[in-house]
């Protein structure tokens, strides 16, 4: 039953929607390239091909997972955990839910591997190492280990200690949730990469003065090492409070002139007036709750058809494998709004320098990440947080 709800409401429309956006590029290479030239539009499109492939591939691994876990794997973790005794049922109950997160990982490394180290190599998009691809994975499983050990004890102790441990359960996720946005650009994000910052006079001064303009306070503009992973380009405002900050991709300092520069900070500026950053932590919010209601009113005779106690380390394995389904489900309603969120952004961003500064730099960027420019209507609705280029550039009476 429950294999086939996930089948029913995740696997299978997925799978559809993937098959369409194929045939629909597949269809759309053989058109006139636009904002592209002719050998882009084509490099392109064969890269989104190769992706989608991956991503085929990778929803049938995910949902080979799910079925192992389902059919005895929780099961298996329990029996393999519980043996050693001794240790609480807390403890044994965060031990069972980070060995999952692990073995999780596991299963789709060597496609995360393949995707980085060999498909991204391959059309000029990674600069990754395969030490620095090894010593990522481990970074981030020491992570899991540590602060994400800590957050499930806290986890597991709400849920044996309070009736309604959903609403409670969900409260703290959400709490760390907001606390990480605070911290990652401090704490987090460095163990990652080098952020230096900006050395540039004139640069660091347009920015100052545009933030002023709206009233962002920042603790400072960096550079960030991007380029010794990925050669695409990006900015973006980070953290919450006082650990707000800009963050500019050396790569970008590199293809993308002042102006333009100027242009996508403005559009990051616009999400910040517009409170769009606040809203879409409240739309997460709303996810957290809905998953954790729908796992905190699982029968007991679920976990008893599954051979399995219902304890706290089962409970959140459960939430977590059900999250994709529900997040499939309510990925429509945060593109609506992130897409909306996107078109005001643009007309913030162009009323402080300009419209055609804005459009070139958007059409410059997707030159430089060779995104291709047209994608099947079900699949923007569905997986779209930014609207299509050509729709960005028409709504700033932009002709490419």
């Amino acid at each position: 039953m429950i294999i086939s709800l996930y089948c029913l409401l995740y696997l299978v429309p997925s799978l559809v929607l993937n098959q369409m956006q194929f045939f629909h590029i597949k269809k759309a290479m053989h058109d006139k390239a636009v904002i592209l030239s002719d050998k882009d539009y084509y490099f392109a499109g064969e890269y989104a091909l190769k992706k989608l492939k991956l991503a085929f591939l990778r929803l049938l691994i995910e949902f080979g997972a799910f079925v192992f876990w389902i059919i005895g794997g929780i099961k298996w973790l329990n029996i393999s955990v519980l043996q050693f005794g001794g240790m609480g049922n807390n403890l044994s109950c965060v031990l069972i839910v980070l060995g999952f997160l692990i073995i999780s990982q596991l299963f789709v490394l060597p496609l995360s591997y393949y995707t980085t180290m060999v498909l991204d190599k391959k059309y000029g998009f990674s600069t990754q190492s395969h030490t620095l691809f090894f010593l990522d994975f481990l970074k981030s499983n020491a992570l899991i280990i540590l602060f994400g050990g800590m957050i499930l004890y806290l986890l597991v102790f709400t849920i044996h200690n309070f009736v309604m441990w959903w609403f409670w359960g969900a409260l703290l996720i959400y709490l760390v949730i907001i606390l990480i946005n605070f911290i990652y650009p401090t704490m987090i994000a460095p163990l990652f990469n080098t952020f230096t910052p900006l050395n540039d006079s004139e640069l660091q001064s347009r920015i100052e003065d545009l933030m002023r303009k709206v009233g962002f306070r920042s603790s400072g503009i960096f550079v960030m090492d991007a380029s010794k992973r990925d050669g695409r380009l990006n900015a973006y405002f980070g953290g919450f409070g006082k650990s707000k900050r800009v963050v500019l991709f050396d790569t970008l300092l590199d293809k993308v002139s002042n102006d333009g520069l100027i242009a996508i900070l403005g559009h990051e500026l616009g999400h910040f007036k517009h409170k769009d950053i606040l809203f879409n932590t409240f739309l997460s919010g709303i996810f957290i709750f809905a998953i954790f209601f729908v796992v905190g009113q699982l029968p007991n005779e679920l976990f008893s058809g599954l051979g399995l106690n219902k304890n706290a380390g089962n409970l959140i394995i459960l939430l977590i494998l059900f999250s994709p389904v529900l997040s499939f489900l309510f990925l429509p309603i945060i593109g609506y709004f992130s897409r909306k969120a996107e078109y005001q952004a643009d007309a913030f961003g162009s009323s402080l320098s300009s419209k055609r500064s804005l459009a070139e730099a958007l059409v410059r960027l997707v030159n430089e990440n060779k995104s291709f420019p047209s994608s099947h209507p079900a699949y923007i609705f569905f997986y779209y947080t930014h609207p299509p280029l050509l729709q960005r550039l028409k709504a700033l009476d932009y002709e490419p």
